[in-house]
């Protein structure tokens, strides 16, 4: 899920790079038409449209689109990389519990199919004594 931040980030620093210099050639490449001197200049009128100032603006948009873009790939990016080791990680388990279950299935179906041998029980009533015990109670 991280990969596609990580991949969209990357593709919107990309495009606003792309947009901010091509605006940035077209400002040196086409200077504004140098300005009046203020006192001759009449009150613009409210509608009016600056091709010159929609430029600046759109740069200045595309700059801060870049630089925001450029912060969330780095913070997208570690994300990502956190993600793609977490699961490999998780792949590696299951990969070993798969083995360790295939060797005990395997271990089952070539164990031999005989009963245990059975255990006799224990002598009731007799109990052995080693020389130590001969010795507490005082028969040698």
């Amino acid at each position: 899920m991280h990969k596609s931040y990580q991949r969209f980030f990357a593709w919107t620093f990309v495009l606003a790079i792309a947009l901010a210099v091509g605006l940035v050639w077209i400002e040196l490449a086409f200077p504004p038409s140098p300005a009046p001197p203020p006192t001759t200049l009449p009150a613009a009128p409210a509608g009016e449209f600056d091709l010159h100032e929609l430029r600046l603006l759109l740069t200045v948009a595309a700059l801060i689109a870049a630089f925001v873009s450029l912060a969330g790939l780095i913070v997208a990016a570690p994300l990502a990389w956190l993600d793609r080791r977490k699961a490999r990680a998780r792949a590696s388990l299951e990969l070993a519990l798969k083995r360790q279950d295939h060797i005990n299935w395997m271990a089952a179906e070539h164990a031999p199919t005989r009963p245990p041998k059975a255990r006799r029980a224990p002598m009731a009533g007799r109990h052995r004594h080693g020389p130590a015990a001969r010795r507490i109670h005082g028969a040698h």
